[in-house]
């Protein structure tokens, strides 16, 4: 019989044991490899692996600073293999959003905020693939062979295309963001019929020129 304590597979309180903030889990697993901890922080990322993209990454990562600082053969293989396997998590990642993106789309076209955060996580998983292929290339020149160097070019320019790419869409990202502030504070436009110059001051502001002050016609 099982623990009445022990929460079921699959319920809420199972759940929420999964989730992780994969953001603070990779500070920390960052900081434990600034700080000579580099077997911890290979530990700790390889853990949370297959838990979101960027810990994926950051357990890529570890692994290629092992390959670049020993130049061993057999970890710049696992190294490249642990980096391929993070750009292929990204890309299916990005399908996935891709699709979300669409059928959203087709139903409502109000749910803009969703729509946002689901780009900003696009735009970070093509953030790592572009640094992955980045790695990837530079485990290519390491080989110190024509054709890896010719690899490691063509990886370099899909890179750069990627963060090309990456850029315009952050631009386009706040350009929109700028142009929907004041909509929504309802920033009231300026009036046509304003007269900033004053101008339009009515003429009884002062005493006209053919009357003078003590009431006396100047003829």
């Amino acid at each position: 019989m099982a623990d009445p304590a022990e929460p079921a597979p699959g319920s809420a309180e199972g759940e929420k044991t999964e989730r992780i903030n994969d953001a603070e889990l990779s500070l920390k697993g960052i900081n434990m490899l600034l700080n000579n901890g580099f077997k911890e922080s290979d530990e700790l990322f390889r853990t949370y692996r297959n838990h979101s993209p960027l810990m994926s990454f950051g357990a890529s990562f570890v692994s290629f600073l092992n390959a670049v600082m020993t130049f061993e053969e057999e970890k710049m293989q696992m190294a490249f293999e642990d980096l391929k396997a993070t750009e292929r998590l990204c890309e299916s990642e990005n399908a996935g959003v891709i699709e979300t993106i669409k059928n959203k789309i087709k139903r409502s076209h109000t749910d803009s905020q969703r729509s946002g955060s689901a780009a900003v996580d696009r735009l970070q998983r093509q953030i790592i693939i572009a640094d992955c292929q980045v790695y990837l290339a530079v485990l290519s020149f390491i080989k110190q062979e024509l054709s890896a160097y010719i690899k490691g070019g063509w990886i370099l320019r899909k890179a750069w295309k990627m963060y090309n790419k990456c850029y315009n869409d952050i631009t386009h990202l706040q350009e929109g963001g700028k142009r929907r502030a004041p909509q929504q504070q309802g920033v009231p436009a300026p009036s046509s019929t304003s007269d900033p110059s004053g101008q339009g001051r009515s003429s009884s502001s002062g005493p006209s020129p053919s009357h003078r002050p003590d009431g006396i016609s100047p003829e």
